[in-house]
């Protein structure tokens, strides 16, 4: 085969641990009788840009060299798309004629290399040893050495330029990525969050960096190691540069002991330490050293400390000092974390955080016993060899030029699924409620779904632009909306075009079946005319719902209840993770919680909680009783009981607030709660938003074990699960207790919350719902009469009562201002609430309102 590699540096112009792979990998094909060709950038600000030569590296390769030297800053767009590099490596390509190119770090090249090597007829591979597809800074941090979002279209993170300029450069960007036939990523975690941004999973293979047996470290044995007078013997070998923490790791040890530790700092510059402060006399200043030293290093160490607040795709040294026996505190920034599980053989502790970082060196510094058993937990952490990653990639190059039937197979489903998603580019919700339910069900998988280049219109039921929309659509999404004449019209429509149009039903309540009426909490409230009024809604639902060919729901119960009560194929699109709260909710991560005592938070949507509450409230007084320092925050609307009373003056009552407020009330409670009674039919279809939205801002969660909230939380991990009082009194009181454990839990549950039910993860979910509702309706036609007797009403289009707030933004400064000057004028405070109720509720909202003002008054 003729290959072509491709790297924006390559040794020996630079050299580093990211430039010897493709080196290796370049080499290794020309020993085995491939015909290896190079294509490289090459720094030298003594050459003018865009020279280009070639010559032979002494191993059969032939490297093409061109200057990219003016391009390095992140901010200069020809470090991303560079069209003159772009040019000469097309006509390059044309002469060589290569049957694979390989592409790694592409930085001052530009990413127009990969539509370049699509073009020319050879299979592409594309290797991310980084994040720079996604971040233009590569490693996830922002300027100010603060971790960013991981998924960066949920973060605010300024990035080289600011967040607006990211956008556009990755839409850029993902536009040559699609030209890629494979992408391959050196982690698994690594491979979650390239996903997470878009990176098509389908298209997606996790192929670790192997090592050359020349190039491994001697194994220590931990038996070996030096005697000590039983101080901790911590080592850093990160070297100056901020993103591997140094600075962090020096505000650490400040706060630290005086005794019963030591700190080596290899290939530090003293200057550059000492300019953050003065040091403790037990940190030590030593040289770099080589490869075969880290045998002879290690074996004097007890700890490694790995405090990088960049994101590390993957880690050697992580896997060396556990191969040699010594306990590992590093940050959650991935590649580490693959091989260190935190309290068997070593410490995860938030990155960029020194507090968190000085706790948990603090107490390995005070309980030897803890350090031995942390050294002699899991080791067996194996180190790829290298010749093993070769063989990897030289089958899938020959699979990628001569497809084997497996290879065949797998590109004809990636076929397939495209010529569905042809057929899939207009989708029409139509939705019968507004507020929150709204965002999470219409507004949020319409988001989801332009991030795949599909059209999504989101419109109320009474809108009169229903009709025409629908005409267009590929697929009609039925979202709480009750029966009415006019749209059973519409589906009736839809049904009649030539092509079948799947209609997909969603509702994220138990409220479409009238078998269970007795079983809602909270509707013992209603006068029995209320009360007849509900559950004919429940009726209209599920004539509606009849009408459909497929469900969506949010939950598994759901989709169980929906497909045993009507016989519907369902599917599951969870609640997930919206841009503009993910955003509001990575500001408010931003600072820090607002000073004052430890708080516990629970906030209520809704009037129908006092049950769930009831659940809870026993522990949280327990907790109170046993801590007088911790405060109670209840937003929204509660009624408690009298356990709670001796404890009235640190209980803190808190109105509702407008949605994109929230993070900021989440962000300053210490532990928040989601309770919610047990073995109840609704609470078992509920959905886990109560722990998302505090996930968000790192505020960890204390849940009822319902199965949503099983599986999203891993129990200890990405928050806590509390089946009974004792278990809640527990969970709570841990998290009060210790800082690290709440920054730690608060963290991952962050991730998952990221990673699990992003914005890109969500629009392949919802495109899974999509392409099987279709695929449902092409197999059987429309959905036939089940004997349901149909309940409807007459509710005429009408732009006054069809109006939604499209997707209600997130006040920016200069309206804030005229906000706050609004209320300040003659009857100002009342325009605002009624602009309020009618964002919220619509026309008719506003008119009962002043109608009940109105009777009132009188």
């Amino acid at each position: 085969m003729r290959v072509v590699q491709v790297s924006a540096h390559f040794p020996p112009n630079l050299v580093s641990g990211g430039t010897l792979v493709p080196q290796r990998i370049a080499r290794g094909l020309a020993d085995r009788g491939h015909d290896v060709h190079v294509y490289a950038g090459y720094l030298d600000e003594d050459r003018e840009p865009l020279t280009v030569w070639t010559e032979d590296d002494g191993h059969g390769v032939a490297v093409r060299w061109v200057v990219t030297t003016p391009w390095t800053a992140w901010s200069d767009p020809r470090n991303s798309l560079n069209p003159a590099v772009t040019d000469d490596f097309e006509r390059w390509l044309a002469d060589v004629r290569p049957d694979v190119v390989h592409l790694h770090s592409l930085q001052t090249l530009g990413a127009g290399l990969v539509g370049a090597a699509h073009r020319s007829g050879a299979k592409v591979v594309v290797t991310m040893h980084d994040f720079w597809w996604s971040c233009a800074r590569q490693f996830l941090v922002a300027p100010d050495m603060r971790p960013c979002s991981l998924v960066v279209d949920c973060g605010t993170c300024p990035c080289a330029v600011d967040h607006a300029w990211l956008e556009r450069r990755n839409a850029l960007l993902a536009a040559e990525l699609v030209h890629a036939d494979v992408v391959l990523a050196p982690s698994a975690s690594a491979a979650r969050v390239l996903a997470a941004n878009g990176v098509d999973p389908a298209r997606l293979v996790v192929d670790e960096n192997g090592v050359p047996d020349d190039d491994r470290a001697p194994r220590a044995d931990p038996a070996a190691t030096s005697g000590s007078d039983g101080s901790v013997r911590l080592m850093f070998a990160g070297g100056s540069d901020p993103m591997k923490g140094l600075p962090v790791l020096l505000e650490a040890v400040a706060a630290l002991p005086p005794d019963g530790w030591t700190l080596d700092l290899y290939g530090v510059d003293p200057r550059v330490a000492r300019g953050a402060g003065p040091l403790p006399a037990a940190v030590r200043f030593l040289p770099a050293y080589d490869r075969a030293s880290v045998a002879g290093v290690m074996a004097t160490h007890d700890v490694l400390v790995l405090p990088s607040v960049m994101r590390e795709s993957h880690s050697i040294v992580t896997r060396e000092a556990l191969a040699a026996g010594l306990a590992v505190v590093c940050t959650d920034t991935l590649g580490p974390e693959e091989v260190v599980e935190d309290g068997v053989n070593g410490v995860v502790v938030p990155a960029a955080d020194a507090e968190a970082l000085g706790t948990a060196l603090a107490r390995l510094a005070n309980d030897p016993a803890l350090v031995a058993r942390l050294r002699g937990g899991k080791r067996d952490v194996p180190i790829r060899d290298f010749t093993d990653q070769l063989d990897g990639l030289e089958g899938l190059y020959t699979d990628l030029v001569r497809p084997s039937h497996e290879e065949e197979d797998r590109v004809s489903e990636l076929d397939a699924l495209d010529a569905e998603d042809a057929l899939l580019q207009r989708v029409l919700f139509v939705v019968g409620i507004r507020g929150a339910a709204l965002r999470y069900r219409g507004f949020l998988p319409a988001e989801a779904l332009r991030l795949r280049g599909v059209h999504a219109d989101v419109r109320h039921y009474r809108d009169p632009e229903v009709p025409r929309l629908a005409a267009r659509a590929d697929a009609l999404v039925l979202y709480r909306v009750p029966a009415t004449t006019q749209i059973l019209q519409v589906v009736e429509d839809v049904r009649a075009r030539p092509r079948p149009v799947p209609v997909l039903f969603d509702i994220d309540d138990l409220i479409f079946d009238p078998a269970l009426e007795g079983q809602v909490h909270g509707l013992d409230v209603l006068s029995p005319e209320e009360h007849a009024l509900w559950w004919r809604g429940v009726a209209r639902y599920r004539t509606t719902m009849e009408l459909a060919d497929a469900y969506v729901g949010s939950t598994e119960r759901l989709c169980e209840h929906a497909t045993a009560t009507t016989g519907l194929p369902a599917f599951r699109f969870a609640n997930g993770v919206g841009v503009d709260l993910a955003r509001q909710s990575d500001r408010a991560r931003g600072r820090a919680r607002a000073a004052g005592p430890l708080r516990i938070g629970y906030f209520s949507g809704t009037n129908t909680h006092d049950a769930d509450w009831a659940v809870v409230e026993p522990a949280v007084a327990r907790v109170l009783a046993q801590r007088p320092d911790v405060e109670l925050w209840i937003g929204g609307f509660l009624t408690t009981g009298a356990a709670l009373e001796p404890y009235a003056d640190r209980v803190r009552r808190l109105p509702m607030l407008p949605w994109y407020e929230l993070p900021g009330r989440l962000r300053d409670v210490d532990v928040n709660l989601a309770p919610l009674v047990l073995d109840n039919t609704f609470n078992e279809a509920k959905s886990a938003i109560k722990w998302l939205e505090a996930a968000l801002v790192e505020t960890p969660t204390v849940a009822s074990p319902t199965q949503p909230f099983r599986e999203a939380i891993e129990d200890g991990r990405t928050g806590f699960l509390a089946a009974d009082v004792d278990a809640w009194e527990r969970a709570i009181g841990d998290l009060l207790d210790d800082a690290l454990l709440r920054r730690r839990v608060g963290a991952a549950a962050r991730r998952e919350a990221l990673l699990r039910w992003g914005p890109h993860a969500q629009a392949g979910a919802y495109l899974d719902a999509l392409r099987g509702a279709a695929a449902v309706r092409r197999a059987h036609g429309p959905r036939r009469s089940t004997g349901w007797v149909p309940v409807q009403d007459d509710e005429p289009f009408d732009v006054a009562e069809g109006w939604i707030d499209a997707h209600p933004g997130i006040p920016d400064d200069t309206r804030a201002r005229l906000v706050a000057r609004a209320a300040g004028l003659p009857g100002g405070r009342q325009a605002l609430a009624a602009a309020r109720v009618l964002r919220a509720g619509g026309p008719s909202a506003l008119a009962r309102k002043i109608a009940d003002r109105a009777r009132a008054a009188r």
